[in-house]
């Protein structure tokens, strides 16, 4: 039987941008369902993009985070959750994508993520923490240093965990219902952050694990210019000049330009875009 896949789209500025991106979801996954989660500032302008925001950017549905913004940012898991117990837990699926607004996919969800089985966590750029390394954000600073030692104590505290830790880029992950229905019950802590609490939460919860392949390797400068996490937006014409080569990159991050004209590589025999379907 067929896959079914449902989006949860995370977003808090550039409308215009999350409505294309949201249309572009719809053309390449027709008969998918985008749900709308909104993580932005409780001010004036983020209470008018709520108010807005389903009939704007053509979602399913809407949710708005009642935490503040920074909070949301750091917690995407948390958020997410949040919304699963709302909304989520209601809809039917087999497999969650969360695609952030700035996450740019030029290929349909089942051929992008064809390297991850249903039934695991895919998560990006997934690698032990000792080849990350100490100079990571979320274990350099004291108070983050601090965080993670704590979130690793209620770890073998509550879990017996003695496993080998990872880390990961909290951009694109896709999950089984199952992790999310026991990721959900286990009510994770509001220790480290996203990027440390998936690949731990899947490990003590059992739930296999997979890399997206959207970025090839942590230590990877060269990757930097198709996708990164540290705010170097990706340049368009990268991105197309990717797309008009067979088998290059197609998926993005972070992409905040509205790229007009945005070309897809032609679709092959089976109705899906050429390409490895891997970043």
């Amino acid at each position: 039987m067929p896959i079914e896949r449902v989006v949860a789209f995370r977003f808090h500025r550039d409308p215009l941008i999350s409505r294309a991106r949201v249309g572009l979801l719809r053309r390449l996954n027709p008969g998918v369902p985008v749900h709308g989660i909104f993580g932005g500032a409780n001010s004036a302008r983020g209470t008018a993009f709520q108010l807005a925001g389903r009939r704007l950017l053509g979602l399913d549905s809407l949710y708005s985070s009642p935490r503040d913004g920074h909070w949301n940012w750091k917690n995407g898991d948390l958020v997410l959750l949040d919304w699963y117990r709302e909304r989520g837990h209601r809809l039917t699926f087999d497999v969650l994508h969360l695609v952030e607004w700035d996450l740019l996919l030029t290929e349909p969800l089942d051929r992008l993520y064809g390297a991850v089985p249903p039934e695991a966590v895919g998560l990006t750029a997934l690698t032990p923490l000792s080849v990350i390394g100490d100079e990571w954000r979320w274990l350099a600073g004291r108070d983050e240093a601090r965080e993670w030692r704590e979130l690793l104590s209620c770890a073998r505290t509550g879990f017996g965990y003695d496993g080998t830790p990872y880390g990961c880029l909290g951009v694109g992950p896709c999950f089984p219902r199952a992790f999310l229905r026991d990721y959900a019950a286990a009510d994770p802590p509001d220790l480290g952050n996203d990027e440390l609490r998936y690949p731990l939460f899947a490990q003590l919860l059992g739930h296999p694990m997979a890399d997206t392949g959207f970025r090839r390797a942590w230590h990877s400068p060269d990757d930097d210019r198709y996708f990164n996490a540290v705010g170097a937006g990706i340049d368009p014409h990268t991105v197309t000049a990717e797309l008009e080569t067979p088998g290059g990159r197609r998926a993005f991050h972070p992409v905040r330009a509205p790229l007009r004209g945005l070309r897809l590589p032609a679709p092959g025999p089976s109705g899906v875009a050429h390409g490895p379907g891997k970043g």
